[in-house]
């Protein structure tokens, strides 16, 4: 028992210098990084360690107790271990495939899914807003999104094993081979003289792809632009995207920070301030495509239909630590240009359409051009 004392006095003499040591601390000496309070949580280690039936490793236990505090933040927070996140590093590699679908998370945790058309999953029988409880035979309850994503993932060729419930409680169980998905964040439909620009996702390629379409359009034409099922991607893009549309210094966004709050307004130059645009949102239009409608119905520069969307008015960024381990943190609150928080409560439309999610060309038709012809703009 001594010389378990004594070890223990040397690690935490040595704990105590490391942390102390940092400008850090020096500058923070009552905040959470004090030596009492990193002392205090290796001792409950320690004690767990001595007392419980089932002991386990200090890093584990550290790993978990990391994991537990960001999943109590809020549901878009998280913690990878080094193998969780080396994993869900690889999966995002061009050698490495899918089935062709967005994955979510609704307000209750659950996985949402949204298909590609003409993807794997869709094809199978994958509906728009299925909810997935196994991969293969792990469980998703309570896994990390970007754990989830990376199970479905795999190399080009192989089978995966998807099992799903409906909103009805049915259930039903594929297998599919994971492919090499073509996709374009943006795609052009037509329907008469009605365009529709479909917007799955903001990703990298967003802004270009959108400005190499409208750059082949007539300027003035009516456009819907359908932002159903998307669940956001990167923020960034998503203003540069609002940008195009809107006059140079409106406001697009804030972001408010634990540090300051950070004002968003249109640079680029724009390239249509004129046409009539009407923007389709639903139950799963989250994130960066909120912040990109309530940019341009906001800015009057559009009229909003649909369904009240999620209201994921937060953002995350990810930290890695020096383990190779990586922190998902919710760095900031999104504000409208109104100074309007949309978290939990979502953007409801300017005008109510109950229709469902399917990617028909004659409902755009249908519904768009009533609103037009009645001048509800």
């Amino acid at each position: 028992m001594l010389l378990r004392l004594f070890y223990f006095l040397i690690i935490t003499f040595n704990i105590s210098f490391l942390i102390c040591s940092t400008s850090f601390c020096k500058s923070n000496k009552t905040g959470w990084t004090s030596n009492d309070d990193m002392l205090l949580f290796y001792e409950a280690v320690v004690k767990i360690q001595e007392n419980t039936l089932k002991s386990e490793a200090t890093r584990q236990m550290v790993y978990k107790a990391i994991r537990s505090y960001m999943l109590g933040q809020d549901l878009y927070s998280d913690y990878l271990s080094p193998k969780e996140y080396d994993k869900y590093r690889h999966s995002q590699s061009e050698q490495y495939s899918g089935v062709g679908m967005d994955i979510f998370n609704d307000h209750s945790g659950r996985i949402v899914c949204i298909p590609y058309q003409d993807g794997p999953a869709s094809k199978a029988g994958v509906e728009y807003g299925d909810f997935l409880t196994f991969v293969d035979s792990h469980s998703v309850d309570g896994k990390s999104i970007f754990t989830v994503g990376s199970l479905i993932r795999g190399k080009t060729g192989t089978s995966v094993s998807l099992f799903f419930q409906n909103s009805k409680g049915a259930t039903k169980q594929y297998s599919l081979r994971r492919q090499q998905i073509k996709f374009r964040s943006v795609i052009l439909q037509q329907s008469g003289k009605l365009l529709v620009l479909k917007i799955f996702r903001f990703t990298k390629d967003t802004t270009q792809e959108i400005r190499e379409i409208l750059d082949k359009l007539i300027p003035g034409m009516t456009k819907v632009i359908d932002l159903r099922g998307n669940t956001g991607g990167d923020l960034f893009e998503a203003i540069d995207a609002a940008s195009m549309f809107l006059s140079p210094g409106s406001k697009i966004i804030d972001f408010k920070s634990n540090k300051d709050i950070k004002e968003y307004k249109a640079t680029n130059n724009p390239i249509d301030l004129d046409s009539q645009l009407f923007l389709w949102q639903d139950g799963l239009t989250a994130s960066a495509a909120e912040v990109f409608i309530t940019a341009l119905v906001e800015n009057d520069r559009a009229v909003s239909i649909g369904k009240t969307s999620f209201g994921k008015g937060v953002a995350q960024n990810i930290v890695k630590l020096s383990d190779g381990s990586a922190l998902f943190v919710t760095n900031g609150a999104l504000r409208s240009p109104n100074g309007n928080y949309f978290h939990t409560k979502g953007l409801t439309p300017n005008y109510t359409v109950s229709i469902n999610s399917s990617f028909s060309e004659e409902e755009y038709a249908i519904v768009t051009l009533d609103i037009i012809k009645s001048g509800k703009q």
